[in-house]
């Protein structure tokens, strides 16, 4: 931004106090002009640093999709400065990734009398103690029935029903549950009373108590992928714990925008069945296509043979696979225990 400003003619940095050599300071990299600014010099700072930010933001974004663990190999390289900061960049995608997945989870459908009274008759016969979200379709009608499958005895008090029929329950009998059963089915019976009337709020609150966990489960998982690509490539020397954290971290940011995908996919309504599986075999591909990723960025970012690569891609996802889907669980679980 050289010439927009008046120049100072001191040689003191007025932000660090170092010595200038030239018009931009080589400590912490401020430019040398007069401190006093109009209205119209704030408003083109803001400007040249939102058009800068943009073409990194897109720079970045092209290289992630386009080419697998090339960012990765450019900040092993030194050349940082012309792609965003990969902890900005992350940050940034989840943040986009989260809010998106957060409104589209957030939809509350209206539920009309025939659906109610639908719903109300399915209920007289739930049986189960497992508590699900089902659909039916209204008979005679177009519409569709949302509701939860529980235990008929659990819409009143359900807590106390439940403490009730397991006390009466014989050691021996196989109804009898503990520990972490207990726990889980007593949450169960508590959310069938609170929610049996209103399925779409459970499922609402549910979402939006699972959504703000999502964080958490990327948060947890990241170290621990990092720490396994650096155990398996620790014989590379070249390969420091910080370039495998950024290589997770680029790799993170395709998944959020793979998630977007499938998102996108499941929004979209259909039909015929045709129609149906051919968006199912779409998500399918997009899902898959993650990890088609993850082998080539890994092969083209540590630049080992096809063979080698493709055993230890194979640990690394069945690794991540088995961390997203645990913590996910207990995230889930964790939702469920709130609700109730």
């Amino acid at each position: 931004m050289s010439g927009h400003h008046h120049a100072r003619k001191e040689n003191i940095c007025l932000n660090c106090g170092a010595t200038l050599y030239g018009h931009f300071c080589h400590v912490c990299g401020q430019e040398n002009n007069e401190p006093r600014e109009n209205a119209w010099h704030i408003v083109r700072h803001f400007f040249e640093d939102i058009t800068h930010f943009d073409g990194k933001f897109f720079d970045s974004l092209k290289y992630v999709i386009t080419r697998p663990g090339f960012l990765a190999k450019e900040y092993t390289k030194g050349r940082r400065v012309s792609y965003l900061n990969p902890i900005r960049m992350y940050l940034l995608y989840s943040a986009i990734f989260f809010l998106i997945t957060f409104s589209l989870l957030m939809k509350h459908e209206h539920t009309t009398p025939e659906v109610a009274r639908f719903r109300d008759s399915i209920e007289q016969h739930n049986e189960g103690k497992m508590l699900g979200y089902n659909k039916a379709t209204v008979p005679g009608t177009d519409q569709t029935a949302d509701y939860l499958s529980f235990g008929r005895v659990y819409p009143r008090d359900g807590a106390r029903v439940f403490d009730s029929i397991q006390r009466t329950l014989p050691d021996t009998s196989a109804r009898k549950v503990h520990g972490m059963e207990d726990f889980f089915y007593r949450n169960v019976a508590k959310l069938s009373t609170a929610y049996h009337r209103d399925p779409n709020r459970f499922m609402e609150q549910l979402n939006e108590q699972f959504t703000h966990s999502l964080s958490k489960i990327f948060f947890i998982s990241l170290p621990l992928f990092t720490l396994l690509l650096w155990l398996m490539y620790l014989r590379r020397k070249e390969q420091f714990f910080v370039a495998h954290a950024v290589f997770t971290i680029h790799f993170y940011c395709m998944v959020f925008v793979f998630g977007l995908l499938l998102q996108l996919i499941n929004q979209i309504e259909v039909e015929s069945d045709a129609m149906v599986t051919v968006l199912q075999g779409f998500g399918l591909s997009v899902f898959l296509g993650m990890y088609v990723y993850l082998y080539v960025a890994m092969y083209r970012f540590y630049n080992q043979g096809w063979f080698k690569t493709a055993v230890k891609w194979l640990i690394q996802s069945i690794f991540f696979t088995a961390v997203l889907v645990v913590v996910t669980v207990l995230m889930y679980i964790k939702a469920m225990s709130n609700l109730g």
